[in-house]
């Protein structure tokens, strides 16, 4: 299938994720209007625009216009404690490609990557605020600081999560066929260390070297910290947008059975 089939698709299910973004902290009303942004692959990115309707009953929905095949957003959630969204999209081809999107949307600004055929992208947008900035598309400056900011916000919450668990909890599993927390904290540490590093320009292949080390509180809270430092050094001079969101979207995926964890558990996640 033509590359412009999946930028196409993914144009309208970028647009739809902000929208889903901003109905956990305002009306659905407020949703209405233009965004803006900019999507693809590493090797090809382009801009995109959606005129966006919302309903209180019906839910939000939108229409694509510009790329050469429009989409319709059929189906979505959003956890607005996380910023976890999950959208499918129905592109207005012939063949009816369904898209799927995976990430996060924090205070007007979606990022994650979208997926459809074992083809990937990432994408981040914001919502226009008046006419002026209708006109233009997120800047690299303004893109860079967005995932700054979606990075340290939901790593912070990762991190504040090992710290509120108990040593002897760290062991715990809601079930036997998941992992244990100490080893989703791991995992999480191991995601930073690849995807940062790729960010950065390293040559790396994924590792589960923490997750399957020594899973100790101790151990655990010193090798995350590392690999969030190490994220932290990424976030503020790579260019590498893929691997960057990349990062964002698998973290909000984890960080949402971090809080399944802590409810039974019964603590307070960070987020709440």
């Amino acid at each position: 299938m033509k590359r412009r089939t999946f930028f196409t698709a993914c144009c309208a299910l970028l647009f739809a994720t902000s929208a889903l973004a901003q109905a956990g902290a305002a009306s659905a009303t407020q949703l209405a209007g233009t965004w803006k942004g900019s999507m693809g692959t590493q090797d090809e990115r382009g801009p995109i625009q959606v005129e966006l309707k919302s309903d209180p009953k019906t839910g939000i929905s939108g229409t694509i216009t510009g790329p050469p095949y429009p989409g319709d957003i059929k189906s979505g959630t959003f956890d607005p404690t996380t910023g976890a969204l999950k959208l499918e999209v129905i592109v207005r081809n012939d063949d009816a490609t369904k898209v799927t999107f995976e990430g996060t949307a924090v205070e007007g600004t979606a990022t994650g990557r979208v997926s459809f055929n074992g083809q990937i992208g990432t994408f981040i947008m914001t919502k226009a605020g008046g006419a002026a900035a209708a006109a233009t598309q997120p800047s690299a400056t303004d893109a860079g600081a967005a995932l700054r900011k979606s990075f340290a916000q939901v790593s912070g919450w990762v991190t504040k999560s090992a710290d509120l668990v108990a040593a002897d909890k760290f062991s715990y599993r809601p079930t036997q066929s998941v992992r244990t927390f100490g080893e989703l904290i791991g995992h999480i540490a191991d995601s930073y260390t690849y995807f940062c590093a790729t960010a950065s320009g390293q040559k790396v292949q994924w590792s589960d070297a923490i997750e399957k080390g020594s899973t100790d509180k101790a151990t655990l809270i010193q090798k995350l910290r590392q690999s969030t430092e190490a994220c932290n050094a990424a976030y503020s001079g790579s260019s590498d947008t893929n691997s960057l969101v990349s990062n964002i979207g698998h973290i909000n995926l984890h960080y949402g059975n971090i809080i399944t964890y802590m409810r039974m558990m019964g603590l307070t996640p960070p987020s709440s």
